[in-house]
């Protein structure tokens, strides 16, 4: 089994977003300067599982950069600042793979924010588009938050956590059936989150997503800016650092940590 680790563009955003921060209008950046900005790496991972092929998130779409589709009425414009070289959409990075969409059976959302569904558009012929019940419910209720149209002409189905007693809340989902690949509920950034667990045998790799966006995070035990529920994040937090502390853990890698560089893991 491999897993393809690789960065589709970065992001530009107040350091209050990835580290949270008392002032709650901090992570809007305003009246903040530019020592106080951050730019981070938006990650894509590619797995190649014996049953299938899965992609975890798509980074942004050129369109989207380009346009900047308003959120919240325009509010929330300023919060983040997508970056997008050329050959860098996750189209471009399969196919320097040898890959396109049609030969995905899976993309899964670890969750829905802009920056992790915009690309869906350029990889949309894959098989099954996949979220979490409880991301897509918040898509719902959280309505200034997302940008509905970066999945609304595409069929996003529905899964379910069964309580597994895994991750922090006890919930995941075992995308293949045998443990390889195993996508565990850690919420507070937003309710359906998930880290997923690439696995063969004992060993591991954690992806941790949006539940924390740099090795500072561990080390400083920082929740993430935006978050739904800040205990909740604080659980997930404390889950993650114990799976980073786990000998058989080869690595934990967070959606948008610049320390952990593009590269393929044999598992």
């Amino acid at each position: 089994m491999k897993l393809h680790i690789f960065h589709t563009g970065s992001v530009k955003v107040d350091r209050a977003i990835p580290y949270k921060e008392k002032n709650p209008l901090a992570v809007t950046g305003a009246f903040r300067g530019e020592d106080k900005k951050v730019i981070l790496p938006v990650s894509c991972y590619l797995i190649e599982h014996p049953e299938g092929k899965l992609l975890i998130d798509t980074g942004w779409d050129s369109k989207y950069v380009q346009e900047r589709p308003h959120r919240f009425f325009g509010l929330l414009d300023g919060i983040s600042t997508p970056i997008l070289r050329p050959g860098e959409s996750v189209d471009a990075r399969l196919a320097e793979r040898g890959l396109c969409a049609a030969d995905l059976d899976y993309i899964f959302f670890s969750h829905m924010d802009f920056d992790h569904t915009s690309g869906l558009r350029l990889v949309k012929a894959v098989r099954q588009i996949m979220a979490a019940e409880e991301e897509i419910a918040d898509s719902r209720k959280y309505f200034f938050r997302y940008v509905k149209t970066n999945w609304d002409f595409a069929n996003v189905q529905a899964f379910r956590y069964a309580d597994t007693g895994v991750g922090p809340v006890g919930k995941s989902f075992d995308v293949f059936g045998d443990g390889r690949v195993v996508l565990v509920n850690t919420p507070g950034h937003s309710h359906g989150h998930f880290n997923a667990i690439v696995c063969n045998g004992e060993d591991y790799v954690l992806l941790a997503g949006d539940a924390i966006y740099t090795q500072a995070s561990i080390r400083e035990r920082c929740i993430p800016g935006f978050t739904v529920d800040a205990k909740l994040a604080r659980k997930s937090l404390d889950w993650v650092c114990a799976c980073t502390a786990d000998k058989h853990c080869l690595l934990t890698a967070a959606n948008h940590d610049p320390e952990v560089p593009e590269q393929t893991i044999e598992l």
